[in-house]
């Protein structure tokens, strides 16, 4: 198995571990095309993804560009742990545009986490990017929110018993992969995600490609 950078250490063998887990769920195991975020704690997941045969769709940085897709058995195997990071992206994988996009929906999403509560709430970074990401795929008609599933990968002292806050824009998940276990969150009523518009800076959606193709098109 290629290893991830740096997958030496205590915390590395962790998150080495838990991407093994993560082979094991059924959403993985039948999912053809996956997004992972570019997280160092998923590395190992992104290789695993384009070993098992899988085609990895990764945000560029900032989701500036957009989304890259890294297809599985063409990538040398020496070069994988690269080829899945912000650096190696350009390289080894393809930029896609809207209609790439749309051609095939993304099955399974996978994220870390600050923090997760017993609902399937997810506190990130406080960017916003992963939530957004799913928004754009959405708006796009890559992702239906009712049969993709969305997966973090966390430490068992990140799920916490306090329910986390809730913005609007929040795609809550469906389930969590910890050393533990983990733990499957009660379906509820799955929401589509959407991009809301009222909540983005004119300069963000400047800034992000996406984002100002999708505002120029409801402009006309």
């Amino acid at each position: 198995m290629a290893a991830a950078p740096g997958s030496d250490g205590p915390e590395q063998s962790l998150w080495g571990r838990l991407a093994q887990q993560v082979r094991g769920l059924e959403a993985y195991r039948v999912a053809e095309r996956i997004f992972v975020e570019p997280s160092p704690v998923l590395a190992q997941v992104r290789i695993n993804a384009l070993i098992d045969g899988k085609e990895l769709l990764m945000p560029s940085p900032g989701l500036k560009e957009g989304f890259y897709l890294c297809r599985p058995y063409v990538i040398p195997f020496a070069d994988l742990s690269y080829a899945t990071t912000y650096h190696g992206l350009p390289r080894f994988g393809r930029l896609l545009d809207d209609q790439a996009l749309a051609g095939k929906a993304v099955e399974l999403l996978l994220t870390d986490a600050v923090a997760i509560d017993q609902q399937g709430t997810r506190l990130g970074d406080g960017n916003g990017f992963f939530d957004l990401a799913g928004a754009i795929l959405a708006e796009l008609g890559a992702l239906d929110r009712q049969s993709a599933r969305v997966v973090a990968v966390a430490a068992d002292e990140q799920l916490v018993s306090e329910v986390l806050p809730v913005d609007p824009w929040d795609v809550n998940l469906d389930e969590v992969v910890t050393p533990s276990g983990g733990m499957v969150f009660p379906a509820g009523d799955v929401k589509q995600p959407a991009i809301l518009w009222s909540h983005l800076a004119a300069e963000r959606i400047k800034r992000l490609n996406p984002l100002w193709k999708l505002s120029a098109e409801q402009r006309r």
